[in-house]
């Protein structure tokens, strides 16, 4: 893998928001400008590198999967998790749930090298539309600028591996007889838009694969208290695929019974009972009382064991020395001079602290809003993230490897100043050279 620079499209702020990129530009603390979408920029892998780097991410999700069985052992305790929320998380990977997408971190030198896992966002996996679209609409521009040739390829399948995923779960659906309707929540206490977005696409892949959907926020799922169902917000009597509906409180409406949620939304949040949302308090109680009756959420709640940390313990003792993994904790470093501190429940960088052999530590400032119940830990094994430096300094590239139906699908690579990839990362595409 390589990085090259190029000269940004004109007027590429306004062809990415097209492609569904409204999120780019946030603001640092002292107020300046900062832009996600790197232009200028892109990566570029060999296909026998592309084909290698598909090989170790399967690898490892069928590694993962082996992890969470292991975890729902309770050798590693309950995840910071209540006793409660850790029988359920149990209970779906027992029922072997149904689940959509998710994204590995890996450190990749681009020298032929293994990929280090870092992490699998395996919950509430974003960055989805910048690696499915943006980047895809990128490379179709700068081959037709001549900027790139003609049979120039990218690393990048989601957006047809995600259609086929959904219509694989509506024929599911249909014969299970939950119906054809398919909710797609987000909470509006994302601010950046990013999460509304991201369902806004999952909404059109769904549709595409034939489904009905209907978007709702986390805050507005409702109780039924006498069918003592989950439901949507009123609506007029009558859609053509639910199969399920409650009278209204109004004449000629409906209560829709929700059947299919699609929520990005992390599980240890709708569990927790004290959740942030106003609303939403009784989500867990409710989820692990009626357990098995509240049709399909996706991602189903074992997936609560691959977004937790702890997976890289498990990881490290059912695979030690393992080529892609790094050495991994639950009591501390065990000797390490270099190492990672990551909380339980954290994402996009926070709470994490970088420390050194000489005695420095890094963190990006930022505490994960939510411990878990015993402040439960892991120390991992730092690994230096490759430098590609450009015109503009330092780029420390991390992939985002995409798994859908078990399968890798596509590749999205974040580049950061320093060794934290935090929110002030910047994405840049990739292209496989011909």
């Amino acid at each position: 893998m390589r990085r090259i620079e190029l000269a940004p499209r004109p007027d590429w702020e306004r062809t990415i928001k097209q492609s569904g990129l409204i999120y780019s530009r946030s603001l640092r603390d002292d107020g300046s400008a900062v832009e996600y979408w790197n232009d200028g920029a892109a990566y570029v892998f060999t296909l026998p590198e592309v084909e290698a780097l598909e090989k170790q991410t399967e690898e490892l999700h069928r590694m993962c999967r082996e992890a969470a069985r292991y975890m729902a052992s309770g050798e590693l305790g309950h995840l910071g998790l209540t006793p409660q929320a850790f029988e359920f998380a149990q209970w779906s990977l027992e029922q072997d749930e149904p689940d959509v997408y998710a994204r590995f971190d890996l450190a990749y030198a681009g020298d032929g090298s293994p990929a280090k896992m870092l992490e699998y966002n395996a919950d509430t996996p974003t960055g989805l539309i910048e690696a499915s679209l943006t980047q895809w609409f990128w490379l179709q521009d700068r081959i037709k600028s001549g900027a790139l040739p003609a049979d120039t390829d990218q690393w990048n399948g989601l957006h047809e591996a995600l259609v086929e995923r959904w219509r694989v779960l509506l024929h599911r659906s249909l014969s299970e007889g939950e119906g054809g309707r398919l909710f797609v929540a987000h909470s509006d206490a994302d601010i950046y838009g990013e999460d509304w977005d991201t369902v806004a696409y999952m909404r059109d892949l769904a549709g595409e694969a034939g489904w009905e959907h209907t978007g709702i926020e986390m805050k507005d799922i409702g109780w039924h208290h006498g069918a003592r169902q989950f439901v949507g917000v009123p609506e007029p009597w009558g859609s053509s695929r639910s199969v399920n509906a409650l009278p209204g409180d109004a004449p000629g409406t409906q209560y829709p019974v929700i059947r299919n949620l699609f929520k990005l939304y992390p599980w240890e949040d709708v569990v927790s009972g004290d959740d942030r949302v106003v609303g939403d308090q009784e989500f867990g109680s409710l989820l692990i009382a009626g357990r098995g009756l509240f049709g399909r959420w996706f991602e189903p709640a074992w997936k609560m064991f691959l977004s937790n940390k702890l997976l890289l313990v498990a990881l490290w003792r059912l695979y030690p020395d393992h080529p892609n993994l790094l050495p991994a904790y639950a009591d501390g470093p065990n000797g390490m001079t270099d190492y990672v501190v990551k909380p339980v429940f954290g994402r996009e960088g926070d709470g994490i602290r970088v420390h050194r052999a000489d005695g420095s530590v890094t963190t990006n400032g930022q505490e994960y809003r939510r411990e878990g119940t015993g402040r439960e830990r892991v120390w991992q094994q730092y690994h230096e993230l490759p430098d590609f430096p450009g015109s503009n300094g330092s780029n420390h590239p991390v992939l985002g490897s995409w798994v859908v139906s078990d399968e890798a699908f596509g590749v999205g690579i974040r580049e950061s100043d320093g060794p934290i990839t935090d929110y002030f990362c910047r994405f840049a595409p990739n292209i496989i050279e011909s």
